[in-house]
């Protein structure tokens, strides 16, 4: 069993111990999301990941070459499992967007966590969370790991993925857009028609995001329990690592937190009403 002893004076594990977590990815972003919670006492989870870890893993992934070869979501169960014994990990090797079962699993989940790297599966995990109505944070990291946004739809309360996405277009806020490719994307794009390809960060890049995603899924796990950690009020958090050439707006851990609501034409609200 792990020892919360040092931690108690924030929060009491206790509070944890029956949440489940659906989690969709656990690479590079996923595994520190993962790790952080199940420290904070998370005990139940679900993982999604249909990928084997690779040697090109290594340097922004944090298992080690043991792992090579494996499923990854067998790693990472493995890893939950030798630091919390007690815990309860169903892995499913499975992409989600052809899993007959992840609707319900994602109806059983006290929250679900969304942390692939592609917008369509992005759009799709939030799709049923909206369906079935249970919390979700989603995060992804910019092109050559500038920075990263995490957020959160819980509902009732506020607007989707979606709405995040209609939001950033219609503002303009698309970062990875404001990105200029370098070489390798444009190879990668142009070359293999790989229209998806995103040069990636450092891995200190990734986890910094990955961090804000484990502590925002603590606060809406929490809701409602007596802990001393204050939440983050907003549900939409763009961080940057550092600042992307030419935009002023941007800059060296610079965050920017937003409180985004339903809007009124995205299927969250339509889901909304008919609830009601």
């Amino acid at each position: 069993m792990l020892q919360f002893d040092r931690i108690q004076h924030l929060l009491s594990p206790e509070q944890l111990h029956d949440k489940l977590v659906v989690q969709v990815g656990v690479g590079s972003g996923g595994a520190p999301v993962n790790e952080h919670l199940t420290m904070n006492g998370v005990r139940r989870w679900v993982l999604f990941d249909p990928d084997v870890y690779d040697e090109i893993n290594l340097v922004k992934h944090p298992h080690g070459r043991n792992a090579i070869g494996h499923l990854k979501v067998e790693n990472q169960q493995k890893w939950i499992l030798d630091r919390n014994p007690s815990a309860d990990v169903e892995v499913r090797a499975e992409d989600v967007m052809n899993s007959a079962g992840f609707r319900k699993y994602a109806k059983e989940a006290d929250i679900i966590l969304c942390c692939a790297d592609t917008q369509h599966v992005r759009l799709f995990v939030n799709s049923v969370a909206v369906e079935v109505r249970r919390p979700c944070v989603t995060a992804s990291v910019f092109r050559r790991g500038f920075g990263g946004e995490v957020y959160a739809y819980i509902p009732g309360v506020s607007g989707c993925f979606e709405c995040m996405a209609r939001t950033s277009e219609e503002k303009g806020w698309n970062i990875d857009e404001s990105i200029d490719l370098i070489k390798e994307e444009k190879d990668a794009i142009y070359g293999l028609n790989l229209r998806d390809f995103k040069a990636s960060g450092l891995s200190l890049d990734i986890q910094s995001i990955a961090l804000i995603q484990a502590r925002i899924a603590l606060d809406i796990l929490l809701t409602g329990s007596d802990h001393a950690l204050e939440p983050v009020a907003q549900n939409w958090i763009i961080f940057y690592n550092r600042q992307i050439p030419n935009n002023p707006e941007t800059g060296f851990l610079k965050s920017v937190k937003i409180t985004l609501k339903p809007k009124p034409e995205c299927s969250c609200a339509v889901h909304e009403a008919a609830s009601t």
